[in-house]
């Protein structure tokens, strides 16, 4: 009675995907004459990351044509069949038995493989001297040959579509370039472009939910949409920029907004590095620069006169410069570590660029190390403009850096003494650190 309730308990199941491959095994006729077991393993390989067939399929696949040879696949009376054991298989793979089960299952369920069982359930099968298989049962490979025709044309059409799908993918990646450089434009010129960020937020979210989609047709949408997008801001741009001429060499930026008188934090001292305690005012550099200008600058000679070396810098920004604490410190460091803060701080590369032809490396160095240091103080709201200030009143000769830079440092020094005295935590580790090892080094 109870084999009567579950007849097939023990035995494959037999459903739908079966039969598919079941169809496929039976409509094989052999391979022609000018095509082997190698092509249509192949093609199978080619073909398989477009059919969704997965590598750890592809691998069982290859290892089972191991066993066959050519005259298997000349049709007739004759099934490209193999009768490895599962634990051989196991071993083959480096997988256990039951992962070689559920690999031979997705296999036939992709339509890869079939199964021809013998009366006992066991595989097996005999060769005659001459190779030809006399009788075997266990797996059958005749649905891979039976498709041979359509691997190819899937793996040819999915090389086409690969070209295809990159040309949009550098299309997208192209205009939400663009969308950004435009909106940093406009934020730049101190504009209110809401529509900006919305399209920027467009962009960046279509290229993150197009990432992985192979649809031509889904992409082609996405990059029109995003491309008219983009046409529609620098409409919006050049609007803006035609409307609100600027005269040569200048360019607006939010610390005009903030401080229309000189570039400082208040600060009596200015103490040169190599001199002892005096007093005095840092005059305003005295002759506008050059653009273009590739010698020393206003600017420079400005920070050479009121002693602004590489260690004042340091000094200054103890927590910006803290890899230099203790090493060589050079101009040229001080330069690669403000460009890499300007990139983090969202200064961008044509600012911080113009503002070496203005004031050139040192001046420049310099005034992105102040910039970001009020803007991490909370004293600047967009960095990028306010750097752009400081290069339009370095052009005019307005610019007092060396000020600025003696004011950050008496502001640091307080900040120190401060959390000293509160014995807080409010002393930036930085300021830490230089401090121990200017003593080492004095030591």
């Amino acid at each position: 009675m109870h084999h009567a309730h579950h007849p097939g308990r023990g035995l494959r199941r037999y459903d739908e995907r079966t039969a598919i491959a079941s169809n496929l095994t039976d409509t094989f006729r052999g391979l022609d004459k000018t095509v082997g077991p190698s092509n249509v393993l192949s093609a199978l390989k080619r073909a398989a990351p477009y059919m969704a067939i997965p590598l750890r399929v592809v691998a069982l696949v290859d290892l089972l044509f191991a066993w066959t040879k050519p005259q298997d696949w000349q049709g007739g009376d004759t099934l490209p069949v193999v009768w490895p054991s599962n634990e051989l298989l196991g071993q083959k793979l480096g997988v256990g038995v039951r992962q070689v089960q559920k690999l031979l299952n997705q296999a036939q369920a992709l339509g890869l493989v079939s199964f021809l069982d013998s009366p006992n359930g066991h595989r097996g099968g005999r060769r005659s001297e001459g190779g030809k298989i006399v009788w075997g049962y266990g797996i059958v490979l005749a649905p891979v040959g039976t498709r041979y025709a359509e691997f190819l044309e899937r793996a040819a059409r999915g090389v086409a579509e690969d070209q295809v799908i990159t040309v949009l993918r550098k299309r997208l990646a192209s205009a939400r370039r663009k969308i950004r450089v435009m909106a940093q434009t406009l934020l730049d010129e101190g504009c209110d472009a809401p529509e900006a960020e919305e399209i920027l937020a467009l962009a960046l979210m279509a290229t993150d939910q197009m990432r992985g989609v192979r649809d031509p047709g889904l992409l082609t949408s996405c990059v029109q949409q995003i491309e008219d997008a983009s046409n529609t801001l620098a409409q919006r741009l050049e609007t803006v920029l035609t409307s609100n001429p600027k005269p040569t060499g200048y360019m607006k930026s939010s610390c005009e907004d903030v401080l229309r008188d000189t570039h400082s934090t208040t600060t009596n001292h200015l103490q040169p590095a190599n001199a002892g305690t005096g007093r005095g005012l840092a005059i305003a550099s005295s002759k506008s620069v050059e653009p273009g200008s590739n010698g020393d600058t206003a600017v420079h000679a400005d920070l050479d006169k009121h002693g602004v070396t590489p260690g004042f810098i340091i000094d200054v920004a103890p927590d910006l410069c803290h890899d230099l604490l203790g090493h060589d410190r050079s101009w040229g460091e001080l330069t690669a570590i403000a460009e890499r803060a300007a990139n983090q701080s969202g200064i961008s590369q044509n600012a911080f660029h113009e503002a070496i032809r203005v004031m050139g490396s040192r001046g420049a160095t310099a005034s992105v190390i102040a910039t970001i240091q009020k803007y991490r103080a909370g004293e600047v709201r967009r960095p990028g403009a306010y750097l752009r200030g400081m290069t339009a009143k370095a052009m005019m000769g307005e610019l007092n850096l060396s000020r600025t830079l003696h004011g950050l440092k008496d502001s640091s020094r307080l900040t120190a003494m401060k959390g000293l005295a509160a014995e807080s935590g409010a002393t930036a580790v930085g300021t830490l650190i230089s401090g121990l090892v200017s003593r080492t080094i004095r030591t």
